[in-house]
């Protein structure tokens, strides 16, 4: 796996995957976070997160979050089970704290093309394949608020050479503009289907743009993350990552 940092930015390149993200802080210190992080030499997890509040204290359980999500796959790189021990560990220190996490796991597989999904009460991922869009049906409870993880479970699809997924934080879709209008998913629906065909670093800042035009300069008051990830080769055609 390749990847890129550029300040808040990163790039990925390997697993017949381009993809491209940034999280964009309300203030000096975010709650949001996102990771691209090897697995093996076949697959790649891709990870976004949205820590409860603002400031310091988000920032530090943010830290914290990021690192246990590293140390779970370590662990067992079983989705789902991921998640499950995500919950019961870094759970428990954001209980104490009252405070809680929405996560999006993704885990793709480069040789298959297999896609598996565990969501824990976060906005679920785009899918933007052959100019349509379709919200990827996958819910689970935020990180932190049960003892044990709930939801339906790790949901898997196959990609096909060109499709894209778009994970995002709630600040993209709850931004304001003028007259306090919601930027909202149908908005955002509609730009990740006008980027057909794009790359993922360029749906990224098309979506960003849009994001701008539409908050005409408003200043926000929550993170924006956002993870554009687009296949680039065909599922098995490993060749030069």
């Amino acid at each position: 796996m390749r990847e890129v940092v550029e300040e808040n930015g990163k790039i990925l390149r390997g697993y017949g995957l381009e993809g491209s993200g940034c999280s964009l802080p309300a203030g000096q210190e975010g709650g949001d976070f996102f990771e691209f992080i090897s697995c093996n030499e076949g697959s790649v997890f891709i990870v976004i997160g949205d820590v409860m509040g603002k400031g310091f204290q988000a920032a530090r359980q943010m830290e914290a979050i990021r690192q246990l999500v590293r140390e779970c796959i370590r662990i067992n790189p079983h989705p789902l089970e991921v998640v499950r021990r995500l919950n019961k560990l870094g759970g428990y220190e954001l209980r104490k704290c009252g405070s809680f996490a929405t996560l999006c796991l993704l885990c793709y597989d480069g040789i298959t093309g297999r896609l598996t999904c565990v969501n824990a009460g976060h906005h679920p991922p785009l899918l933007l394949s052959n100019g349509q869009v379709r919200v990827v049906q996958c819910w689970g409870v935020a990180i932190g608020l049960l003892e044990d993880y709930l939801g339906s479970g790790a949901e898997e699809f196959f990609l096909a050479d060109g499709d894209a997924v778009v994970l995002y934080t709630d600040g993209l879709v709850e931004a304001c503009g003028p007259g306090e209008q919601r930027y909202g998913q149908e908005r955002l629906k509609r730009v990740v289907r006008l980027q057909n065909g794009a790359d993922a670093e360029c749906m990224k800042e098309n979506i960003l743009a849009d994001l701008d035009t539409f908050t005409r300069g408003i200043s926000q008051k929550d993170d924006v993350t956002l993870v554009v990830m687009k296949v680039t080769r065909k599922a098995g055609d490993m060749g030069g990552d």
